[in-house]
């Protein structure tokens, strides 16, 4: 991921983050860890989000997956402790949304949201 996405102010994240979970909640999510300590971990790869959380009074990031059905009836949370910065990719038809969260120790961690799930209440054909 580059530098040259726009960074989202950090006093959008609560409301741009709830907002994004109601349109994305039951999509796939895949969460990447970049860390110089580790090296590269893949933590979840297109696993049900629950939810994405901002909680300013605690300065924690929180990616929420699982929890919504039998295959995945636990809610397993990836927290970024002191988020500093988050970059945001713009938005093309097709492609996965995704968001670069950089902590305070400059750990990396790569969110990627898939096609958002869709109810139309009409059957199919």
């Amino acid at each position: 991921m580059t530098e040259e996405r726009p960074e989202l102010p950090r006093e959008e994240w609560r409301q741009f983050f709830d907002n994004l979970s109601r349109q994305y909640e039951g999509s796939d999510v895949t969460v990447e860890v970049l860390s110089r300590t580790f090296g590269d971990l893949m933590q979840a790869e297109k696993l049900p989000l629950a939810y994405l959380e901002y909680d300013d009074k605690d300065d924690i990031f929180t990616v929420a997956i699982g929890g919504r059905d039998g295959r995945y009836p636990v809610v397993l949370a990836h927290l970024i402790q002191r988020p500093q910065r988050i970059l945001a990719d713009t938005v093309a038809p097709d492609m996965p949304r995704a968001f670069d969260i950089v902590d305070a120790e400059g750990t990396q961690t790569i969110i990627m949201l898939h096609e958002p799930a869709v109810w139309s209440g009409a059957p199919t054909s």
